[in-house]
């Protein structure tokens, strides 16, 4: 913990420090950043969703810009890519549903207004267990039942399965929910899944259970007089797919010596299912979310590159799966390439595509978690125009990949400009609504925000009680 009079003496030195060397800032042009930008967000790369293959092919652009800069590979082996594996489904037919054993004694439902689809699994004859909250669940689970859950919806019935040592029914065939309300049919396949992180084999314990919701009217009737046995068939297939953190490394000038991570994610969220009008644009190209921190990220490293190691090392992190649930940064601190025991700072780059007016408009930077270390009145005191993330209802210090670092323990934070615009996850999110005379002045505030704490010029710290609790990942 910093002392008042510390705080002093480290404002009036930072006052006298230079800020960044001109040379390195000039390296920062709008240029750059305009054709890093236009690249991932394009519709080539279809919206930069894990698991597929233009996610990696944006990975492999990102490790070759790296690899040019003159980093080090700071990947698996001597690769600036860090490989992990998804798992999800793809469906290749209309699921099917029925009541009863036999097709001539069932009765089959409709795909869409009778049953949806939650998650595939294996197709089969299922007996049928009706059980509510109060019931026990059947112990050890037997793959060929399907459980009819009663006065829950899945999300109650999901915690409820949690709460019984059976997570997403895992070891059971089906899962029957109610919906909350009556739908159209469908002639749509569903969608994959939501990739899922899996390390090394597939697990070889019980598989999580296939789940449907059926509608109001159906479930009723299973309620009221299941019948002996549902047949069901998701007509899925279950794909495991990588993805890739991409690591470059500034050495520091010292071996041993601590170490800070530059970061942003550069997956989105993929393309809307198919509409009604096939010429509709569908790719939600995250122009802003996050192409615009990871350009930029790469402006930064291509500076800092320039001039040669630094006191601290700096690791630049270009994660994915952030945008389901920050996964590529989790698996990052799981597998750290840089000791953590050495890592300091986290600082994070994340939507700084458009200019802020609450946070005083173009090339204005905020700072999350302002007041939970000692960043911000450091960067004050050296110059810089930083504010305090205007927005804390929307609580962005927990929602970028900082908060994973935050979690072990390491300072980490966000630099961002963004300002709840309402492209935000939409197919609006396009490179022309971008302002790149404003990330320019921004890079080159994140240039010299980086190059102070990179040449030991500051010593992030934790206020007192600012640090968040560390939470199981």
């Amino acid at each position: 913990m910093t002392t008042p009079s510390a705080t002093l003496s480290l404002a009036l030195l930072l006052s006298a420090a230079p800020l960044a060397a001109e040379p390195s800032s000039e390296e920062v042009t709008a240029a750059e950043l305009e054709a890093h930008l236009s690249y991932l967000a394009s519709d080539e790369l279809g919206g930069r969703r894990v698991g597929t293959p233009e996610l990696n092919e944006a990975g492999r652009y990102l490790a070759r810009q790296l690899e040019a800069y003159g980093l080090e590979p700071a990947g698996d082996g001597e690769s600036f890519l860090q490989e992990m594996w998804f798992e999800t489904e793809s469906y290749t037919a209309l699921p099917e549903l029925a009541l009863g054993a036999q097709e001539e004694d069932g009765r089959g439902l409709t795909y869409g207004s009778d049953f949806r689809l939650r998650s595939g699994g294996p197709a089969g004859s299922f007996a049928v267990r009706v059980l509510d909250a109060e019931s026990d669940l059947p112990d050890p689970p037997d793959p060929e039942l399907a459980i009819v859950l009663s006065g829950m919806n899945r999300g109650r019935a999901l915690r409820w399965l949690k709460e019984q040592g059976c997570e997403r029914g895992a070891g059971f065939g089906l899962v029957v929910t109610a919906m909350r309300r009556e739908y159209d049919p469908s002639t749509k396949l569903p969608r994959g899944g939501r990739p899922r992180l899996v390390e090394g084999e597939r697990p070889s314990g019980p598989q999580p259970a296939a789940w449907v919701e059926v509608s109001p009217a159906v479930f009723a009737a299973l309620v009221e007089s299941p019948p002996e046995r549902l047949r069901f068939d998701s007509h899925f297939e279950r794909l495991r797919l990588p993805s890739y953190n991409v690591l470059g490394r500034l050495p520091a000038r010292t071996e041993e010596a601590e170490a800070i991570v530059v970061s942003a994610h550069y997956d989105h969220i993929g393309t809307l299912p198919p509409g009604d009008d096939p010429e509709a644009d569908r790719i939600r190209n995250g122009a802003d979310d996050d192409a615009s921190g990871v350009a930029v990220v790469l402006e930064i490293a291509e500076a800092l590159a320039a001039g040669g190691p630094r006191e601290r090392e700096v690791l630049f992190l270009l994660a994915t799966a952030e945008e389901i649930g920050i996964v590529g940064t989790r698996y990052y601190l799981d597998h750290p390439t840089t000791p953590l025991e050495r890592t300091v700072c986290n600082l994070n780059f994340e939507m700084l595509g458009r200019p802020d007016p609450e946070a005083g408009g173009p090339g204005k930077l905020w700072l999350t978690g302002a007041e939970r270390t000692n960043l911000m009145d450091a960067y004050r005191a050296a110059g810089f125009d930083l504010v305090a993330d205007p927005h804390p209802e929307q609580n962005f210090f927990e929602r970028s990949d900082n908060i994973v670092f935050c979690w072990e323990g390491i300072v980490g934070q966000t630099f961002s400009t963004y300002n709840l615009h309402e492209d935000y996850h939409q197919v609006t999110d396009e490179v022309d609504r971008i302002d790149f005379e404003h990330m320019q002045a921004c890079a080159r505030s994140g240039l010299q925000a980086v190059e102070l704490v990179a040449d030991g010029e500051v010593n992030p710290e934790w206020r007192e009680g600012g640090q968040p609790k560390a939470r199981r990942r």
